[in-house]
């Protein structure tokens, strides 16, 4: 009896890992590019940690392209073009009580000229949500296909009271007219595993970060707003109102993350942490 019961148990186990897929791994000649379009700095840090203390100097405003066999996609898409010539007109009193800066440097075409690639190259445009620094270029890709949580779409056009003020309606006037994939809940982009969507609403009603699993450089988190710093993950630490549309959603998409970080070893990159982004190879190099 001890002995049959051992055996099940045995076949139990073995049943139970064979049910357990392999880690992806992201098909060869995949790569991920960083970038960041301009800058912020020189407003308190109490902006992005309820609580913090002194000054943000400097920030990044990261955005990133993978290039896959089966298309390109660019993950946010940084600040409008029209900053670099027009903050104050663009951005109204946020360019100055953010410190923007913006060159044509920092322009979109200019940035995806780097690494070889046009404007019309990219096939998926991926927002971690529709603010003003993640969903600021959405106009310059008006063939490819946008993959966006509903609720964010809604939250974007028609803001609750008190959330309007990081949505610039002019940044997407015209993409009512765009290819959508419209998400309530996580996608597998290319049915490989290879870049995964998942919602995390918190920062806003339709927030989202992607996992890149790259074929050398392990997987990858890109955590747009859904985490501002790493200091912020690592002591639970969320934002204020507005930067918080949800309390607990915020935590959830914490703890998300940091399943993906404890599980699968992840590297993860948040799009406004200083010390984060400049200890990332910056493109034209790339991780694969």
């Amino acid at each position: 009896m001890k002995r049959s019961t051992v055996i099940c148990g045995l076949v139990a186990i073995v049943l139970v890992l064979m049910s357990v897929p392999a880690l992806a791994q992201g098909p060869a000649g995949m790569r991920l590019y960083v970038f960041t379009s301009g800058s912020l700095g020189g407003f308190p840090k109490g902006a992005l940690q309820i609580g913090g203390q002194g000054n943000v100097d400097w920030a990044p405003v990261g955005f990133y392209v993978i290039k896959h066999p089966k298309g390109n996609v660019i993950f946010d898409t940084g600040n409008n073009d029209n900053t670099i010539t027009n903050p104050d007109g663009w951005w109204g009193p946020l360019a100055k009580g953010f410190g923007l800066k913006m060159t044509q440097n920092d322009a979109m075409d200019a940035q995806l000229g780097r690494i070889g690639l046009k404007t019309s190259d990219i096939k998926y445009v991926v927002l971690g949500h529709m603010h003003l620094d993640h969903g600021g270029n959405i106009s310059k890709f008006p063939n490819a296909t946008f993959v966006v949580q509903n609720d964010e779409m809604k939250a974007a056009w028609w803001p609750d009271p008190g959330y309007s003020i990081y949505y610039i309606p002019g940044d997407f006037a015209d993409s009512k007219k765009y290819t959508y994939i419209r998400l309530h809940g996580d996608l597998d982009l290319f049915n490989d595993r290879s870049v995964q969507i998942v919602r995390a609403p918190g920062h806003t009603p339709g927030s989202q970060f992607a996992v890149v699993r790259l074929p050398k450089s392990g997987t990858v988190v890109l955590t747009s707003d859904v985490v501002y710093l790493k200091e912020s993950l690592e002591k639970n630490l969320i934002p204020p109102i507005p930067g918080t549309w949800s309390p607990m959603g915020m935590y959830e998409g914490y703890q998300k993350v940091r399943l993906f970080r404890d599980a699968e070893g992840a590297s993860i990159f948040f799009a406004h942490d200083p010390e984060v982004f400049k200890a990332t190879k910056k493109a034209p190099d790339y991780y694969e």
